[in-house]
């Protein structure tokens, strides 16, 4: 009898755990895409990336700001697309590193604060993406400063940056 008991209660257990995970919302595999409004141009099946594709981007900016151009385009691809407010780039990173150089030339220094980052790759993509948070601030060499707020989409391919996608949020005059 204590055996049949023992079997129930095993089983029991077993079925709870199939059905619902640690917070009590139903797993993924059985829940239904819903019927979105919009169609994505790009992928939403997506699943946590490689945070060493993290680094080597935060590594760039952090070359930047401390003025080594060489080091920040170290792990650019060969050829690279930059994109960003009023420019477009293509070409080999070697030129990408002379206008970037030209652009912090004309800055006595510059700071990044991080809201956050993310490593996202798309498996039907086959895809490495890390999106960044954060708000630039900044002294030229006339001695204004500025500041605006950005969030980057940086696509990786082999460990290489192949594409980085700027964005920016001018924030409102005090």
């Amino acid at each position: 009898m204590k055996q049949i008991l023992v079997i129930a209660i095993l089983a029991f257990a077993l079925i709870s755990c199939k059905q619902t995970n640690t917070t009590g919302q139903t797993k993924a595999d059985t829940v239904s895409t819903p019927d979105y409004p919009f169609k994505p141009k790009y992928s939403i099946k997506w699943e946590k990336g490689d945070e060493k594709n993290a680094q080597i981007v935060l590594n760039c900016l952090k070359k930047y700001v401390d003025g080594d151009i060489k080091g920040a385009v170290a792990n650019f691809a060969d050829t690279v697309t930059f994109l960003a407010d009023n420019f477009a780039f293509t070409g080999k990173k070697d030129s990408l590193a002379t206008i970037i150089g030209q652009m912090r030339g004309d800055l006595v220094s510059v700071s990044k604060e991080f809201e956050s980052w993310m490593t996202t790759y798309y498996p039907d993509k086959k895809e490495t993406w890390v999106t960044l948070w954060y708000m630039e601030k900044w002294t030229d060499k006339k001695g204004k400063t500025d500041s605006l707020y950005y969030t980057d989409d940086v696509l990786l391919k082999n460990g290489k940056i192949v594409l980085y996608d700027e964005k920016i949020r001018h924030n409102p005059a005090k």
